[in-house]
């Protein structure tokens, strides 16, 4: 059988760092635990770090003002003018190839008519 070991960076708070599974006679190292990094409820602690017993975790709000600010794009609200010309010309190109299309399907039929005349004159 195998067991999950928890490992901790004792360099850096003892914050988690990874799990490892190991044999169940293996020997837990001196950064590492059998007690998984969740809360009495089974949900995975945030920031986890070791205290020597136990784990113990963040609140959400702490989480998130620890996480790094991602630049957001600004929405814009009126496409320019090249959006704009884009837009026009594959909508004029949407129309060009379904005109394309049914021209194909009358020449195809005017053909057919054609030669089913040829056959009967003949």
């Amino acid at each position: 059988m195998s067991k999950k070991i928890y490992f901790f960076d004792s360099t850096n708070k003892n914050a988690f760092s990874y799990f490892d599974i190991v044999e169940d006679d293996a020997q837990v190292p001196a950064n590492a635990t059998t007690i998984a990094p969740f809360d009495n409820e089974g949900k995975p602690l945030l920031n986890p770090t070791w205290n020597g017993s136990a784990w113990a975790g963040v609140d959400e709000e702490t989480w998130r003002k620890s996480l790094p600010e991602v630049p957001h794009e600004e929405t814009k609200a009126e496409p320019n003018s090249d959006d704009k010309t884009i837009s026009m010309l594959t909508a004029q190109l949407l129309q060009t190839q379904m005109t394309v299309n049914q021209q194909g399907k009358q020449i195809a039929s005017l053909t057919s008519a054609l030669l089913a005349n040829a056959k009967s004159t003949n």
